[in-house]
């Protein structure tokens, strides 16, 4: 029975982060393929400005999923190398065609090596998995790059988008699993939207906790990582980013795209499966964005194209 009816409600309106002309891109770069998914973030503020999955339906695997990214994490295992001063971006770093580290033998793609005498720079832009294993005898601590992902990138401390989300996972292993981890595999599990994040944190060298509905709607706490980069180190991973998007693996994906860019390129093996998955992450001016396509091979090949459809958005 309906005592009392004043006024007949209006459904509420959540205003959300997202970029009209970003998010269109996104949604038609990822129809390409069959399985894929884009994020893009504002490095300046974390405003999560495009989410698209490919197949849209159900699972939102650009923010729940939990996968090796390969060697997009090499992003972060730079950062802890250069805090560490094991190395710097114009110095040499050694990339034989194999490493090992305990039980654990890493190669490079097609066993590729570089000459001696060839930068740190050179390796990243290259993707050199060895150049990156080799310097783990060096770091002595196998977890630090667990702390690093928690304690710079934010990887892991319970995200408030205004959404649900897997904030992404570097647990802290020892020996053969801990140099995997140094290349994206092993046990670090992230989707799109971490990527997007670290590629963000390590343009401006803050973590800001990417949102989706803003912070002002419900006043909530944000993630906030303990520290920052020093802005040699930021400076420095731009440096490499830039030159693998100028020259290196990223650099066909990355050609129509305009502005201050950079990239990483990664393709993750998975157990049981005949390709690898294709992951790329990139940024132009302010805006930061990474993709993933299962089974689509080299990260150039498949997600290179999806990020650079939405970085030429804009947003």
């Amino acid at each position: 029975v309906n005592l009392l009816t004043l006024a007949k409600g209006k459904p509420g309106k959540v205003q959300t982060t997202i970029d009209a002309g970003a998010q269109e891109a996104a949604e038609r770069a990822v129809k390409k393929y069959a399985e894929a998914s884009v994020v893009a973030v504002k490095p300046s503020t974390g405003a999560i400005r495009a989410v698209a999955n490919n197949p849209a339906t159900g699972f939102n695997a650009a923010m729940q999923g939990k996968q090796a990214p390969g060697s997009t994490l090499k992003i972060m295992t730079a950062a802890m190398l250069l805090e560490k001063g094991l190395v710097t971006a114009n110095g040499a770093a050694e990339c034989p065609k194999e490493a090992r580290y305990y039980t654990r033998t890493i190669h490079n793609l097609k066993h590729f090596s570089l000459p001696d005498g060839s930068t740190f720079t050179q390796s990243f832009a290259r993707s050199c998995n060895t150049a990156f294993v080799k310097l783990i005898d060096d770091v002595d601590d196998d977890s630090a790059l667990a702390k690093e992902a928690r304690e710079v990138f934010g990887i892991g401390l319970d995200w408030k988008t205004g959404v649900v989300t897997t904030d992404g996972s570097v647990p802290e292993e020892v020996q053969g699993e801990a140099a995997a981890q140094y290349i994206g595999q092993g046990t670090v599990q992230m989707n799109a939207l971490n990527m997007a994040s670290i590629t963000a944190t390590a343009m401006t060298g803050t973590f800001n906790q990417p949102v989706i509905v803003p912070k002002s709607l419900d006043n909530r706490q944000l993630a906030q990582a303990s520290r920052s980069l020093s802005s040699s180190v930021t400076q420095q991973l731009k440096t490499m980013m830039r030159a693998t998007a100028a020259w290196g693996t990223g650099a066909k994906a990355m050609a129509s795209v305009g502005g201050d860019k950079g990239a990483k390129t990664g393709s993750a093996e998975v157990d049981g499966q005949d390709t690898s998955n294709s992951w790329f992450t990139g940024f132009s001016n302010d805006l930061a964005a990474a993709a993933v396509v299962q089974t689509g091979g080299h990260g150039g090949d498949a997600a290179g194209p999806v990020v650079a459809e939405v970085l030429r958005a804009g947003g």
